[in-house]
Formats: C-alpha cells, structure tokens, sequence
C-alpha cells in the first residue's frame, strides 16, 4: 500500500495492471501462470486474480495469488468478495493473505450464486472495506466503481453516492468496471471529484477479442457498446481475427487518449490473453516487447 501511494501521488508515474481468472481445475493453474509469466515481461505494477460466484474459486484465486507473490513475478492484488462468506471466513482468508505479505485487496460485494439462498453476514462491499480496515491498517485496499453505473444503482447521484461510501469507509483507490466510451469515464471523475472523491480512479480497458464474447460480457455488467463501434463489431462477428484487429486499435486510441487526459493508471482485463493486451502495449509505446501473432 505504501508503494502505491508513493507512485499515485507522482504526475509522472501512471500503473499497468492485468487482470487474470483463475482457472475452474485446480490441474489448469499451470496455463493461469504461462500467461501471467508472460505478462509479466511487460513490467506492470501490480496483477490482479478474480473471484468467482459466490466464492467458488476462491481456494484457486488464493492459490494463484500465493504462487505470484512467492514466484517474486510482480506485485499481486488478490480479489476479496462477502457474498456468502462469514465474518469467520473472512478473517481466516485476511490471515492467510498476511501470512504471504499480501497486501493489496479489491473489496467487492460479488455475485451470489444462482438458485442459491444466501445469508450474508456482510451485506456490502463497504461492509467488506470496513472489515479488512479495522483487521489491519497493513492493507491497501481497492474499490470498483461503476462509470455506467452499477447494474443495480438507480440513477448517477446514487452511484456517487455510494463510490463515496468506499473511499469513506477506507478504500485506497477505486477501479473502473469496463468502458468504450471515454467521456463516461470523464463524467463520473469530473463528478466524482465534485463530491470529494479525492483516491485515484483508475479505467478498467478490455481490447475486444470477440464479437460473440463481448456482447455477452456486456449484458452482464451494463456496458454499452458505442454505435460506432457497434457497427463494425457486426461486421467481423463471424471473423475473430479481424474483431481481435479491431479491438486492439480502438483500445490503443482509448487507451491514449485517457493517458492524454492524465488518468493515474490503466487496468487491463487480459481475459487471460496477453496477445491484444501487449500490442496495445507497443502500439502506445508503453513496451518494446514483441508479442506473438494474434490468431
């Protein structure tokens, strides 16, 4: 937590992240580190391991969190949800985590399992924040935040309303969820600041891989999909490699034009790809690796 507020607080440093999911077999972890080792070539400051509905991939987000910090690759930020975890729970994983000097944590609410009944002991990601916070003050700890909104917020006001809420609470910094349109980021940093949201707010950019895939993860979490880039996704929805094309330049133009804008950081949701995210990468000058090939 301390580097990041040492960086945070430099006008000259912006973060690369990468956001990976573990595997649903614990025999597919080997791939899960293929990828993250690759990635790593790329210098970012810090990785982050998701956690599944409910908390079923939980031993494997650990797992996956653990190997990275021990393999010494880069920094990790481990996914942390309440949903369907007891406050006992919680603390047995927050013991864990220290145990293996990691420090850094996404709070979230999560997603509850379907066709489940589930009493929460800790009802919101706040709950969540307040709970790691007044375990020990040795983690840092990040937020999401929702420039379009979280599916359930009502309208604008109420979203602010509740970003502020996780800064109050103890949240460090906040991560976006996914966006194509800039000027939403914009908005709801311009308000958020407004409101006297003070942390960094750091945009959350996946590079298109699929038409298919990307219409999907959309529906779930309330992302909208500019008509113009809308129009050309329809084009090449039965052509990967030219959507995969297609979603590197728009998030290369994306990309620079929010670091032209000064933003702290960018947080790549690598969907466990590391072709598109690294030809963003050089295409911005931010690397002189060489990625392979898309295909």
């Amino acid at each position: 937590c301390g580097d990041w507020k040492d960086y945070s607080l430099s006008v000259n440093k912006k973060t690369i992240s990468f956001e990976f999911f573990p595997p649903k077999n614990e025999n597919d972890l080997p791939k899960l580190y293929e990828t993250v080792d690759r990635l790593s070539t790329y210098n970012p400051d810090f990785v982050s391991f998701t956690y599944g509905a409910g908390g079923n991939t939980r031993q494997l987000t650990l797992e996956a969190s653990k190997d990275t910090k021990i393999a010494n690759l880069t920094e990790v930020m481990t996914h942390l949800t309440c949903v369907a975890h007891t406050k006992k729970e919680i603390n047995a994983i927050l013991d864990e985590l220290n145990k293996y000097k990691i420090e850094n944590i996404i709070a979230l609410r999560g997603d509850k399992p379907k066709d489940e009944d589930i009493k929460n002991e800790l009802i919101h990601s706040t709950d969540l924040i307040s709970k790691i916070k007044n375990k020990s003050d040795s983690f840092c700890i990040a937020a999401a935040c929702y420039p379009e909104l979280h599916p359930e917020t009502n309208d604008f006001s109420e979203e602010i309303k509740y970003t502020k809420l996780k800064q109050d609470k103890g949240a460090d910094f906040l991560v976006t969820q996914l966006f194509f349109d800039n000027k939403d980021y914009f908005k709801f940093v311009d308000e958020s600041l407004n409101k006297g949201i003070t942390i960094p707010i750091i945009p959350g950019i996946l590079p298109i891989v699929s038409t298919s895939q990307i219409r999907r993860i959309t529906k779930l979490c309330g992302s909208k999909i500019p008509n113009n880039l809308n129009i050309k996704l329809e084009k090449y929805k039965d052509n990967n490699l030219e959507t995969a094309k297609l979603g590197i330049e728009y998030a290369t133009k994306q990309v620079l034009e929010l670091i032209e804008n000064d933003v702290p950081g960018i947080h790549f949701y690598s969907l466990n790809k590391t072709k598109s995210v690294g030809h963003v990468l050089n295409n911005l000058g931010i690397s002189t690796q060489t990625p392979e090939h898309i295909i």
